[in-house]
């Protein structure tokens, strides 16, 4: 059995489009069409179905695609097999929220760079909901998120926490007073999504508050929310630890709160069967470059897992 076929299958099961998984495959759509064709041959069944949208697996699609994710595992562990345990290879796709770029991702990169000159990091930016699905999805190898991501074979453990609280221009607020909720609510707030991890943070923070008359502006961009509040166009809680450059700038300040934010975590998440090492040695670089951040630059966070 051709293993490119099983390849092509699977990309095509995750992506649903013909011309998506031969951008990612480096092919041409009849090249995918070719192989999917072949396999049905082989395999004396029909494994997929077009609309005029998507790709959909048949029933016998969906049931073979569960041997093929194991054949391919069982590939990549043969090949990592023949090289030494040492030498982490390849290319490892980490998915990271804006609080992680502002902080120690940078240090991570340094790491890798530095430990493990063969293997390369791609990094994508977004929320931790995407970020879940791209992991769900195959995309992306290991997610450092608000929240763990749940799934077979995937595990997750704890980073990072920061402590939480609300800045906002200094022409905004009063530095001296201290804020209570109902204060907070009568300021234009900066917020993220609906329904997102972080917003419900800021959901439980003014339960029992009524917001109907608050102006809420929403992003889902943390540097989006932190240059609006530096720009006086409202207050944005974030991790302080995020924002120190602007806060000895001048252009932020942190708001006196009488109630405060409990700690925001922040998890990897990543495939645990098969053990991978290119990701396992990304997630110990991880966990060494947030302890080195804590050492060199962060007075004002919680910090557990490191």
């Amino acid at each position: 059995m051709n293993l490119r076929f099983l390849e092509t299958f699977f990309w095509l099961a995750r992506l649903k489009s013909f011309t998506a998984t031969a951008a990612r495959l480096n092919t041409t759509q009849p090249a995918v069409s070719g192989r999917i064709r072949a396999l049905e041959r082989e395999l004396g069944m029909r494994l997929l179905f077009r609309t005029t949208r998507e790709v959909h697996l048949t029933p016998e699609g969906l049931g073979i695609l569960r041997h093929v994710e194991s054949i391919l595992d069982a590939a990549r562990l043969i090949h990592e097999s023949g090289s030494s345990e040492d030498t982490p290879t390849g290319i490892v796709r980490v998915g990271a929220v804006d609080a992680i770029v502002r902080t120690w991702l940078p240090r991570l990169l340094e790491l890798i760079r530095d430990r493990h000159p063969q293997l390369t990091v791609e990094v994508i930016v977004d929320t931790t909901l995407q970020l879940a699905r791209g992991l769900h999805q195959g995309d992306l190898h290991l997610v450092v998120a608000i929240e763990p991501v749940r799934g077979d074979h995937l595990a997750s453990l704890e980073l990072c926490a920061y402590a939480m609280g609300w800045v906002a221009s200094p022409r905004l607020v009063n530095r001296r007073k201290v804020h209570g909720v109902e204060d907070l609510a009568r300021l234009p707030l900066i917020t993220y999504p609906r329904h997102s991890p972080p917003e419900r943070l800021i959901a439980d923070y003014f339960a029992g508050t009524d917001l109907s008359r608050s102006r809420i502006s929403a992003s889902n961009s943390m540097s989006t929310m932190i240059r609006l509040a530096a720009d006086g166009l409202g207050i944005a809680a974030v991790p302080p630890v995020c924002v120190l450059e602007e806060i000895r700038a001048g252009a932020l300040c942190p708001v006196r709160t009488a109630k405060p934010f409990p700690p925001l975590p922040f998890y990897g998440s990543y495939r645990a069967e098969p053990r991978n090492r290119a990701v396992a040695a990304v997630l110990a670089g991880c966990r060494e470059a947030v302890a080195a951040f804590r050492a060199e630059r962060d007075p004002r966070a919680r910090w557990t897992g490191a």
